[in-house]
């Protein structure tokens, strides 16, 4: 019975030879060399280089901040939220939401909207060109204030002589 004994195998070396085996799932290094890299940690470090280059603006911070202002539009914090976020992250990127800003009335919001606008017009689709233009066409004829509406008038008229130009 001891001869028994000693040629069955303990559990350490069935666990090492299971280890070794190919059809346990149990990857070894060899596999992970065969593996294609994964897209969607790719993917990951990639936004996360983004955020890192976009300073402020790509914190999780002005994420909550953005959403907010977003939730806020058409309530009576609106303009109140809009200033906070204009004070502490400036204008934002997004055309749709530079937009939808100049309903706060804010004059000097609106102005640095104006100014956005100017200087990214040329690199907007022609969709938000035609959504600006047609926004401004809105403010010129009713806004409250006379110096928002000529403001308006001239910024709608340089963008549709910058349109015609490149077009």
């Amino acid at each position: 019975m001891a001869d028994y004994d000693d040629e069955r195998p303990d559990w350490r070396e069935i666990d090492r030879k299971r280890d070794r085996s190919g059809h346990g799932g149990g990857g070894g290094k060899e596999e992970k060399k065969d593996r294609p890299p994964d897209r969607w940690a790719a993917g990951r470090r990639k936004e996360a280089l983004d955020r890192l280059f976009m300073g402020e603006k790509g914190t999780i911070e002005h994420d909550k901040a953005y959403r907010k202002l977003h939730n806020a539009y058409g309530s009576e914090r609106f303009a109140a939220t809009a200033k906070k976020y204009f004070e502490k992250y400036g204008p934002p990127d997004d055309t749709p939401t530079l937009i939808l800003v100049l309903d706060t009335k804010d004059e000097d919001i609106i102005l640095k909207v104006f100014e956005k606008f100017t200087a990214t017009y040329s690199q907007l689709s022609t969709r938000h060109k035609e959504d600006i233009l047609r926004k401004l066409s809105i403010m010129a004829l009713t806004d409250k204030s006379r110096e928002m509406r000529a403001q308006a008038q001239k910024l709608m008229e340089e963008l549709n002589n910058r349109a015609q130009e490149a077009g």
